[in-house]
């Protein structure tokens, strides 16, 4: 099978030093886009670097860094904005450099670039703006909002927000996981940790902060002891905003897998009705009660009122079990019938990487399935329900996928 045609920008960050002639009939699709995979190489326990590389196509051939690709300074994670891919590493203070099609399809450095904290939350709020959030677990009282300009490379607004001031017990604090702009507010949910391990002692309930916008003024704070606490660390899909404005948000309660502490709630799903600021006491969708025991890894909006999944394959969740996101399933969400469907073709595999994946036209998705295989990519078919597996990666993680239009 053919290797995975990729983009070289020849520039002091690239890969190699040969110069290479790129074609972009190789590399763009005839409406003009284009898959753009942040590919982690193999390396060393504790170093690797990644690759951004474009295709046309992710079902043939091989994904691979080697001898090409834009490569990025440090371990990173991946925001397309508009037009925009940002590049946003996760080692503290960052310089965030962001890239665009050019006039032939290639991926290509923008002018100008901004310096930030690493961001365990964010979310795009349009074409141009990124809300992001830099959240300390060291015990420290302020974390830090950003409002990023992607189309014009810069921060727009900077904020602090008191992180005790959410949690409000005296003794834990607030660690965001999202943030979205809802309407005019700002929606940020959380769970709450006192120490660096995240331990805690209010595992039993979903908190969610409300800040006005732009004050970034704390409104309040909504609880519902339903369910545990909302999302896993860092993983910006908590929230799902739907097209009649509906915001769906889930746990996965108690899911050690996930890196979560005990709970003794179910994991669930909860909502926020259009125009409220209350979770809505008539729904809540318990996930345990539907699958037969099995709780929430990760869950990605695809529209419609519904979502991809995944669910872990086990019930027993033990200490041995976490950070794994072990053995789970793929499965479709429908907020509104609350109902489970499993996508056929896509075997168990590690959870967690959904805010990874790529959905097209809310008719197809794109994702890398990790097992004992290695790295495939797979397409959904999103109306199936059925998923077929795609082109080999040869690296750690896929840590970025979109498709991208010049």
């Amino acid at each position: 099978m053919p290797a995975l045609a990729a983009a070289m920008i020849v520039s002091a960050s690239s890969c190699s030093s040969d110069k290479k002639e790129v074609n972009p009939d190789d590399l763009v699709n005839e409406d003009n886009s284009t898959f753009v995979i942040a590919v982690t190489a193999e390396g060393s326990a504790s170093e690797a670097t990644d690759y951004v590389l474009q295709s046309k196509d992710l079902m043939t051939g091989l994904i691979t860094p080697v001898g090409q690709g834009i490569e990025q300074k440090s371990y990173r994670m991946y925001e397309v904005v508009g037009k925009t891919l940002l590049s946003i590493t996760y080692q503290g203070t960052n310089i965030v450099p962001g890239y665009a099609l050019n006039d032939k399809g290639i991926l290509t450095k923008k002018n100008g670039e901004f310096s930030i904290l690493r961001l365990h939350a964010r979310g795009v709020v349009d074409e141009n703006r990124l809300f992001g959030m830099f959240v300390p677990r060291d015990g420290s009282a302020e974390a830090t909002f950003y409002e990023i300009n992607a189309s014009n490379m810069r921060v727009d607004k900077q904020a602090k927000i008191n992180v005790f001031e959410a949690a409000n017990n005296g003794k834990e604090w607030a660690y965001f996981n999202d943030v979205r702009l809802v309407g005019n507010k700002v929606f940020a949910p959380f769970f709450q940790i006192r120490n660096s391990s995240f331990d805690t002692e209010y595992a039993d309930s979903a908190y969610l902060a409300i800040y006005s916008y732009p004050e970034l003024k704390l409104e309040k704070v909504i609880k519902d002891d339903r369910t545990g606490t909302l999302g896993r660390y860092a993983s910006n899909d908590v929230l799902a905003i739907t097209e009649s404005g509906d915001v769906y948000t889930y746990s996965a309660a108690g899911a050690i897998a996930a890196g979560n502490v005990p709970s003794s709630k179910p994991s669930g799903i909860l909502r926020i009705k259009n125009g409220t600021t209350d979770f809505d006491k008539d729904y809540f969708f318990n996930i345990e009660t539907a699958t037969g025991g099995y709780k929430l890894c990760a869950m990605k909006y695809i529209g419609g009122g519904k979502a991809l999944a995944q669910i872990f394959s086990f019930k027993d969740h033990v200490a041995g079990d976490k950070w794994t996101n072990r053995d789970c399933r793929l499965a479709i969400i429908d907020f509104s019938t609350k109902t489970i469907t499993d996508v056929a073709g896509v075997p168990l595999h590690t959870g967690g990487s959904l805010q990874y994946g790529c959905v097209v036209d809310k008719t197809v998705a794109y994702l890398q399935v990790q097992n004992g295989e290695g790295i495939h990519m797979y397409k959904v078919d999103l109306a199936t329900a059925k998923g077929t597996k795609g082109a080999k990666v040869q690296g750690k993680a896929v840590m970025g996928l979109f498709k991208m239009t010049k």
